[in-house]
């Protein structure tokens, strides 16, 4: 009796077994499948875009854009739609020194090394709010008009390494702003001069600030039919994107040859669960 009980229960467990392998090669072949059909999707999505871009980035594409930045609406087989939203996004200072494009404009007065030197500073200077208020990679330039006080203050002394200098040069700089002031490099070369500041960092200020940002995120979203035959979100997606807007920009290869070429970073937002990286995208 013992051995028919013992030899009972070494079938259950090897049926468990079996069931429980045929469970797991169910679920690697389903994760598969969605994991193939997210990343065609992704693709898919990006050469939309990069199109876009490809015909657009040399307009003046910001009057292009709604009130609250969509960008256009496409609705396409399926029943599906895609919305993209454009945001400014150099307002926001390099905080990565791996991640600082050095070979934009700003390389004519600062070295790669010095570009470096000054990203690594800036973070420094902005502390635990490094994070919440940088990006982690493009040009080192922000936008003169989007950037915070404090990204200015930062970025100031990363260059002067003066506190008090650096004090006096971005309350001049904020007080321009504020008072809708025209501000080109001429007068920034001016206004540091008359604060006594070294001729070489003059020209190292003025290369931190941009009035044409090239910078902007695009907030991208896929719905289409679901249960019931409401729409549901099928997918959401954040990039970083870089439009060359003046003629001492690197031009970009035509988006629709190189969809990637436009995108610094892409990221799929998960539901609950935050950004996750898409692997190798925007790496060089």
């Amino acid at each position: 009796m013992p051995l028919v009980v013992l030899l009972a229960l070494t079938t259950s467990i090897m049926v468990a077994v079996l069931l429980n392998r045929n469970s797991v090669r169910r679920s690697d072949a389903e994760y598969e499948l969605n994991s193939y059909v997210e990343e065609h999707r992704q693709r898919g999505v990006r050469e939309i875009l990069a199109v876009w871009l490809q015909f657009t980035a040399q307009q003046d594409f910001e009057s292009m854009l709604a009130s609250d930045g969509t960008a256009f609406t496409l609705d396409y087989s399926g029943g599906r739609r895609l919305i993209v939203r454009l945001l400014p996004a150099q307002g926001s200072p390099v905080i990565d020194p791996e991640g600082v494009d050095v070979s934009q404009a700003a390389g004519t007065v600062l070295s790669p090394k010095l570009q470096r030197e000054v990203v690594q500073r800036t973070a420094e200077n902005l502390g635990a709010r490094a994070t919440l208020l940088g990006r982690q990679s493009g040009p080192i330039a922000v936008s003169l008009y989007d950037a915070p006080a404090e990204v200015i203050r930062a970025m100031t002394r990363a260059v002067l390494m003066n506190d008090q200098l650096a004090e006096e040069y971005t309350n001049q700089l904020i007080r321009r702003r504020e008072e809708s002031e025209a501000i080109d490099r001429p007068t920034l070369i001016s206004m540091a001069r008359d604060l006594e500041i070294p001729d070489n960092q003059q020209t190292q200020l003025a290369a931190l600030w941009t009035t044409l940002p090239a910078l902007w995120r695009a907030r991208v979203e896929l719905t289409g039919p679901g249960a019931g035959g409401r729409d549901e979100v099928i997918g959401r997606y954040e990039a970083m994107i870089f439009i060359p807007r003046e003629e001492t920009t690197s031009p970009l290869l035509t988006g629709s040859e190189h969809p990637s070429a436009w995108f610094l970073e892409w990221r799929k937002l998960d539901e609950g669960v935050g950004y996750t990286p898409i692997p190798g995208l925007g790496q060089q």
